[in-house]
């Protein structure tokens, strides 16, 4: 990389800090943090109990579409062990670049060439960004009710269809090995969108868990908000959709009587245990192994 490139992304990344610190900030002026934390302090044990126990699920239905979105090369052969360690460091990584995309760095962890690798780690962050857009353009239907109905219906249809449409692009290349990662990725396509929801209503339930803690909701009203929460994710200007998701939340959470302490203490618990406690484990992963491959 010649010294304009890196300049270039030394500029952006301090962009996305200053950005970064400007949400935190916004968000200090909206919140009590001694509310904040009397609020943490009222969440029972049961309810911990299960945002781990569900994490465990989610994590384990995340592990096996990554196994999925590698055998998308009909030629990988995996070692032992190196799809799961593979897919910790990936959770660690994940914290490298904002909206998720130092994920990519996994593809060093893997006996497989680059390019295959790289291919996998986009399809996965294809199948993520297109859940948080899928559940998003639900919600809207009934969220937004003065925007058109025929539009917000015909655009759920639209992001409904989207992954198999992406299956078109097979007809523009001729290469066999090209064709047999379009056929494998066919293959695969109902059962990841079917895992992909099931992990999304996991999610749902276990905001549900933790708001029912601070007040009385029902399930409908998180179904038709959360997923507007969580655009937050794929927006590349902070890191892990950190800050912007607590905004987010707060804004969205209002409709319903939702403090933002409420809003924001439910939003920082899931992540911590969704997301900071696998990354630390592939943090420990990333630094007993010695041996990467760089084919």
């Amino acid at each position: 990389m010649n010294l304009t490139g890196k300049t270039s992304k030394s500029i952006l990344l301090l962009i996305k800090l200053i950005i970064t610190a400007l949400i935190l900030w916004f968000i200090t002026e909206k919140i009590n943090f001694f509310t904040l934390f009397d609020n943490l302090k009222e969440i029972s044990f049961l309810s911990f109990a299960i945002i781990i126990l569900t994490t465990l699920i989610k994590l384990f239905i995340q592990y096996n579409n990554w196994t999925k979105y590698l055998y998308l090369n009909p030629e990988y052969h995996p070692l032992k062990h190196e799809m799961l360690k593979s897919f910790f460091i990936g959770m660690s990584f994940h914290f490298l670049l904002p909206a998720g995309l130092g994920v990519f760095g996994k593809v060093f962890f893997v006996n497989n060439t680059k390019s295959a690798t790289t291919v996998s780690v986009g399809v996965e962050r294809i199948f993520i960004t297109w859940k948080n857009i899928f559940f998003a353009a639900f919600a809207s239907i009934f969220y937004f009710t003065s925007v058109s109905l025929f539009l917000k219906v015909s655009v759920f249809i639209f992001i409904l269809i989207s992954p198999f449409l992406l299956y078109l692009f097979s007809y523009f290349f001729k290469r066999k090995k090209i064709k047999d990662y379009f056929n494998n990725y066919l293959k695969i396509v109902p059962r990841i969108i079917v895992m992909q929801i099931i992990f999304t209503l996991i999610s749902f339930f276990q905001y549900f868990i933790i708001l029912n803690n601070f007040l009385k909701i029902n399930l409908w009203k998180i179904f038709i908000s959360v997923p507007l929460i969580h655009i937050s994710h794929i927006l590349p200007i902070s890191f892990s959709g950190f800050g912007v998701r607590e905004i987010f939340a707060i804004n969205i959470f209002s409709r319903w009587n939702i403090s933002p302490e409420e809003a924001v203490s439910t939003t920082l618990i899931i992540f911590f245990v969704n997301t900071v406690l696998p990354a630390f484990v592939g943090l420990i992963i990333l630094f007993k192994k010695r041996n990467f491959y760089t084919k």
